[in-house]
């Protein structure tokens, strides 16, 4: 069954923190678990599959060291 660009980002992310947080640290932890998500989600994407859930898996691994210096921060 097909999914909206949409639903694919907010199904990568959720798999992507069910993850144990040894394994969603690095951009080679997002590159791998993006290669085993391209071939599990179905939606369209005129780009790369494959890059493009990397790119939402890289933004999560920012967002989270963003958060983890604004927790240091405080």
């Amino acid at each position: 069954m097909t999914i909206s660009k949409q639903d694919a980002e907010r199904e990568a992310i959720r798999r992507w923190y069910a993850l144990p947080a040894n394994l969603r640290q690095t951009y080679e932890d997002a590159e791998i678990y993006a290669s085993h998500l391209e071939r599990e989600l179905d939606f369209y994407t005129v780009t790369s599959k494959q890059r493009l859930i990397e790119a939402w898996l890289i933004r999560e691994i920012h967002r989270a060291a963003t958060r983890e210096d604004d927790v240091r921060a405080a």
